[in-house]
């Protein structure tokens, strides 16, 4: 599953993506409100998963997108 997840990240965001990256929209200039968009539909249909308005607002980060992605699919 976070094979998968860095993949979307890195294909999006054409950077090299791993557990120890910690990207977030703050210090990746791709990270775009526009990539972020597409990361977001990307992963939930990827996963099979739906993030609410509020989620949205906070999964900034690639930690925070996995941790809310793992959640999800428990």
């Amino acid at each position: 599953m976070e094979n998968k997840f860095y993949e979307i990240l890195e294909n999006i965001l054409e950077v090299k993506v791993d557990e120890n990256s910690n990207l977030s929209m703050q210090n990746c200039k791709n990270w775009t409100s526009l990539n972020h968009i597409d990361i977001i539909m990307s992963l939930e249909e990827e996963f099979e998963i739906k993030f609410n308005k509020d989620e949205l607002s906070q999964l900034k980060s690639q930690n925070e997108l996995l941790q809310a992605i793992k959640e999800k699919l428990c």
